[in-house]
């Protein structure tokens, strides 16, 4: 018997900006929502299921509008699962990630980078390249 094999590509299509900071979620998603004029809202948290039944506790905050979303995500887990925390092993030094799409013109994604930067508790924001992560598929969901 012919046996086929489905292969799929998925369009990572984002933006992705890595934000260290000791600020607890929900200060840095106001500040956020202030600096930016965005209203990020409180999702419910996402759980990523892995190969061994390795579980992760996501928060999430969302703003969407028509054509663009903007998702601040931790990057730990929110309990202690297992030797893994991370959804991002390759990025542990940084607390949360920012998943912006929508937005084409690179512009608007530095500018939010520098006011994101200029943030009071943030030390440190980085814009991350997609292609260099091997894991970047946990960033589907």
């Amino acid at each position: 018997m012919k046996k086929n094999k489905l292969i799929a590509s998925v369009d990572f299509d984002f933006s992705l900006l890595a934000i260290a900071s000791q600020l607890r979620e929900y200060k840095l998603a106001w500040v956020i929502n202030r600096d930016l004029d965005i209203h990020l809202i409180k999702q419910k948290d996402e759980i990523v299921c892995f190969l061994g039944n390795e579980k992760l506790c996501i928060s999430n905050y969302l703003y969407q509008t028509e054509h663009s979303r903007v998702r601040l995500i931790r990057n730990r887990s929110r309990e202690d699962v297992g030797a893994s925390q991370f959804l991002v092993p390759e990025l542990k030094q940084f607390d949360f990630l920012m998943l912006i799409e929508g937005f084409e013109d690179s512009f608007v994604v530095q500018e939010a980078r520098e006011i994101i930067k200029s943030i009071q508790g943030i030390q440190m924001a980085n814009l991350i390249d997609l292609d260099q992560l091997k894991s970047r598929d946990n960033l589907i969901f």
